[in-house]
């Protein structure tokens, strides 16, 4: 738990830093410049068997004639039971983080599409309800393409709501529950501030 707090900590130092850099650069002409940068924060639910995973987020990076290139991290904020093949009561955690690619088409309307994948490295683990003990540990490479409408509030703030598909590829299989439970399909919202 503590580690995404953590994370979520320097993800808001990074989002307000970038909300500084901004300001500054906001007094530039718009052909003065053919790079930009991004912060975004994002909430995403996923079905997990009879639970919803809220997992808590975001990505910051460089903007490069429209390609958004950067490194993002997401954790679950929410415990969700699973049903393993032991007979203790537990919850399944997990996070990942990585590299960030993304794409806005028709994107000098308001309202335009965005396409973006992540591709990284994550661990999944059992926490006991009785001990809050974390155990069976696994390791994953998450891959997630999403799609999404974007609306632009301002020139520097965009909003978005989006579906997105998780795939894991294991690296370590966990023994008490199936991985392939992950691989789910799922909905997002996310807010950008950027120098479009």
């Amino acid at each position: 738990y503590n580690a995404v707090n953590i994370m979520m900590k320097k993800l808001i130092a990074i989002f307000c830093l970038l909300l500084t850099g901004l300001a500054g650069f906001s007094q530039a002409q718009p052909d003065e410049y053919q790079q930009g940068g991004f912060c975004t924060l994002n909430g995403q639910f996923y079905p997990i068997e009879k639970g919803i995973s809220i997992t808590i987020g975001g990505s910051c990076g460089f903007i490069v004639k429209d390609f958004r290139i950067g490194a993002y991290f997401d954790g679950m904020s929410n415990a969700v039971k699973i049903t393993g093949t032991d007979s203790e009561p537990h919850s399944l955690r997990q996070s990942h983080g990585g590299i960030y690619f993304g794409y806005p088409f028709f994107n000098d309307h308001s309202f335009h599409l965005l396409t973006d994948i992540k591709v990284g490295y994550g661990s999944s683990m059992l926490v006991n309800s009785v001990s809050r003990k974390g155990f069976d540990k696994a390791g994953f490479v998450a891959i997630v393409p999403s799609a999404a409408v974007e609306y632009s509030i301002t020139d520097i703030l965009k909003i978005s709501l989006g579906i997105e598909y998780m795939f894991h590829i294991k690296t370590k299989t966990p023994e008490l529950y199936k991985q392939s439970i992950l691989n789910k399909p799922g909905v997002y919202v996310a807010l950008t501030l950027g120098l479009f």
